[in-house]
């Protein structure tokens, strides 16, 4: 029954995604105009309800004792989306918005193919687009964040953190962020989340001139002084030239993937299907 249901719930995602993409499209084009006042206005036609990092479901190994086994595979799978709150902007051309982002782990190869855990991290946030030459050339996003595993007692992973996002888009194929936190109201059972989860990150992504390849990676910045980091590289191939459907690889390398386990190094390489936001991906 949760195979059945979780399919089901992607199948559905993915009809959004179709739907929500050619929306968006129409929207980009409406967006293509010269003035900063105009292209502001014409945002508000850009649908309220959009997807906010990448959706994606991957399956893959630690290859852990030197070979692949069901104890050291598994699936993973992220949803989230994004809401503007108000169609109009507000005074400085701030917006206000609302995200809601699950990560779940699936011992899917086990008997009765349990969740291992599921992560959730809603956000409420206020932004800026910064307009030059008739494009979007920068965001800038202010958010108070939620995430925990849902848990209770000694297996409770939870903590709150205002974030600071900018967004650089020098051009078409290229986009630079940066976003840092500060942490607040730990659980008992997790007082050192940031020493292994980050304390921020640096993210980079390429996207090839027909938008077919895209690259990215993600270095996230454990607590301390020293250089130790946090690595999430991604590729992924556009499957069909108007949709944003991706047949995608991830790499993770460090601490901090679980909520869980955030102290336990792990290493993984899992591939899968992945729906990309039209714009720019946020990490």
């Amino acid at each position: 029954m949760v195979r059945k249901n979780f399919w089901i719930c992607l199948f559905l995602l993915v009809c959004r995604s179709v739907l929500w993409g050619q929306l968006n499209g129409q929207a980009e084009n409406a967006v293509g105009v010269q003035s900063e006042d105009s292209l502001m206005e014409a945002l508000g036609t850009i649908p309220a309800f959009t997807i906010y990092k990448d959706n994606y479901v991957v399956t893959g190994t630690s290859f852990k004792g030197g070979k692949i086994t069901k104890y050291n595979s598994d699936a993973k799978f992220q949803i989230s989306l994004r809401h503007r709150l108000f169609r109009n902007l507000l005074p400085f051309r701030l917006y206000v918005f609302l995200t809601y982002t699950q990560l779940s782990f699936w011992n899917i190869y086990r008997e009765s193919a349990p969740f291992a855990e599921t992560n959730y991290n809603p956000t409420l946030g206020v932004g800026r687009n910064f307009i030059r030459r008739g494009r979007i050339e920068g965001i800038g996003m202010i958010q108070f964040e939620h995430e925990s595993n849902g848990r209770d007692s000694i297996q409770s992973r939870s903590w709150n953190r205002l974030t600071f996002t900018g967004i650089y888009m020098p051009d078409a194929n290229f986009s630079f962020q940066v976003k840092a936190w500060i942490a607040m109201m730990f659980s008992r059972y997790n007082p050192h989340l940031t020493q292994y989860a980050g304390i921020g990150h640096v993210g980079m992504t390429y996207v090839n001139r027909r938008n077919r390849f895209q690259g990215t990676v993600l270095m996230i910045k454990r607590g301390g002084w020293n250089l130790n980091a946090n690595w999430r590289l991604g590729i992924a191939y556009r499957l069909f030239r108007r949709d944003n459907q991706f047949l995608y690889l991830q790499f993770y390398n460090g601490y901090g993937e679980r909520m869980l386990e955030y102290n336990r190094f792990c290493r993984y390489l899992r591939i899968g299907f992945m729906i990309k936001p039209h714009s720019v991906s946020i990490f």
